[in-house]
């Protein structure tokens, strides 16, 4: 009683409660078919089957073959009388009439035995005057020569195809059947331990009790195909905004790294030529990211255009909608990738998204000073570049911006090298927007150079390596030759020149 109340709850709640008690009071057996209602049972396991297509384990453990397929059933119960009564008219695997299934119970099937009108047991047939319905037998229906080995998905994929059936029993480890509904009759204690001959992780029963599964009727596959198709395209222009996004960073790294590391090359300054470096070498990450970016892209839009054709016509027969199938999973693993770059290119792209907010950054930078400060207030307005431990990976920003990232990498970033893109974007002003300026966060200051040679007029005064002022207030990071002080520069070298 519990559990007929239960299910008459669930129905309750799809509306379709009249169809229910009517059914139930035809066959006196509403558990067992309102069975696929109830909350399935955890630790499903998925055997993927060459001629399934699409195929996912949904989130209530549901074998689903169509994505997001709608969770009302099309059927009516009112249809059954009269299913499986003539073998002569069925042909299977010609329409698809399922999507899905999950397992619901392991019993000593009543219909097995005595719902067989054609079968091995048509002796024992007794719903004549009841139902006036029969299970069909896979082994009927398919040539012995095209027979595969037993597995659940063996099942399904004729079952699926056989109409008026809404669930599916595997029994002795090999013999399949379909039928309309199901009804456990008192049996032993034994349980349903046989190994499927097609998979042995897998169980078909028992050698008297049938595993049984619910199969999910759905008849929205264009619908289907459509809204993943649109899904995929909407995760694609998502993924080209940020590549977008990427590409004018990776364009602003590649140029501004080459114009100061050739600059500071020759200036005899290494340890800017090594931040140059490593913001190619960024740049390059970057592109790698684009590349399988753009592949993405292509591809997406090869498939929406195919996925849009197959909507738009006819997808009754097995054939077209095993076709529709295909196109669903395959664009479900493209959106899966889709995703997956975009998480990729947001990591990449983390701490300049945060520089690039110019509304949070603004005047950010007044609570950072330039490095020398805390060395030797004389030289503080000189032009310097530092090197310490990274603490992110370089980044395109403003001044203000540079901070801002700072700012947020909290527990890590002490200051930053901050190298203006003012040239740059006049080489590039027909490519590119935004701010262009180089910089480098640091977890830890080392070595700092500063520049006398240079005039007091000019860009160069912009090029500068900043300490946050909370950080060090109040604290002098000049070189200590005793070596104790953790928190001072290994090196401070004055250059008496200019790096033009």
């Amino acid at each position: 009683k519990s559990r007929l109340c239960r299910a008459l709850d669930q129905f309750q709640r799809r509306e379709v409660l009249t169809e229910a008690i009517a059914i139930m009071a035809f066959f006196k057996v509403a558990a067992p078919v309102l069975a696929f209602l109830v909350a399935p049972v955890d630790g499903v396991k998925v055997q993927r089957h060459h001629h399934l297509r699409g195929g996912e384990i949904a989130s209530v453990a549901m074998h689903l073959y169509r994505h997001d397929c709608g969770t009302k059933s099309k059927f009516s119960y009112l249809q059954i009388p009269g299913a499986g009564m003539e073998p002569g008219a069925i042909k299977p695997f010609t329409n698809v009439l399922k999507d899905g299934f999950f397992e619901v119970d392991c019993v000593k099937d009543y219909l097995f035995e005595h719902g067989d009108k054609f079968g091995d047991n048509k002796v024992s047939y007794k719903l004549g005057e009841m139902t006036n319905v029969s299970i069909v037998h896979y082994a009927a229906h398919v040539p012995k020569e095209d027979r595969e080995q037993m597995t659940h998905e063996v099942c399904f994929e004729f079952c699926r195809t056989v109409p008026d059936m809404l669930f599916f029993g595997l029994t002795k480890g090999r013999q399949c059947y379909c039928a309309p509904y199901y009804e456990m009759e008192a049996s032993d204690s034994s349980e349903c331990d046989e190994v499927c001959d097609g998979d042995k992780g897998l169980i078909c029963g028992g050698k008297t009790k049938s595993s049984l599964f619910s199969m999910h009727s759905c008849s929205n596959t264009a619908e289907v195909l459509t809204n993943t198709a649109t899904s995929m395209t909407e995760v694609g222009g998502e993924l080209t905004a940020l590549a977008n996004l990427a590409t004018q960073a990776s364009t602003a790294l590649q140029g501004g790294a080459a114009t100061y590391q050739d600059k500071f090359g020759q200036a005899g300054d290494p340890g800017a030529s090594d931040l140059m470096q490593s913001a190619k070498v960024f740049a390059g990450v970057l592109d790698k990211a684009l590349g399988v970016a753009g592949d993405l892209y292509k591809t997406g839009a090869d498939l929406h255009g195919k996925a849009m054709v197959a909507a738009s016509g006819d997808l009754t027969s097995s054939k077209t909608v095993g076709e529709a199938e295909d196109f669903i999973k395959e664009m479900q693993a493209m959106t899966t990738k889709g995703e997956a770059s975009i998480e990729e290119l947001e990591g990449l792209m983390a701490a300049m998204a945060g520089a690039a907010d110019e509304e949070a950054a603004k005047d950010a930078a007044k609570q950072y000073y330039p490095a020398m400060y805390f060395v030797n207030k004389t030289f503080a307005k000189m032009p310097s570049t530092c090197t310490g431990e990274a603490s992110e990976k370089p980044i395109v920003a403003s001044l203000d911006g540079c901070a801002r990232a700072c700012d947020n990498d909290l527990h890590e970033c002490v200051g930053f090298s901050y190298f203006p893109g003012a040239e740059v974007q006049q080489q590039q002003q027909q490519q590119q927007e935004g701010p262009s300026g180089l910089c480098f966060l640091f977890s830890k200051l080392k070595t700092i150079r500063y520049y006398t040679g240079c005039s007091e007029q000019g860009s160069h005064n912009d090029i500068m390596c900043y300490g946050k002022l909370s950080k060090f207030e109040s604290t002098d990071i000049a070189p200590n030759p005793s070596g104790k002080c953790e928190g001072c520069l290994k090196e401070a070298n004055q250059a008496d020149r200019c790096f033009e």
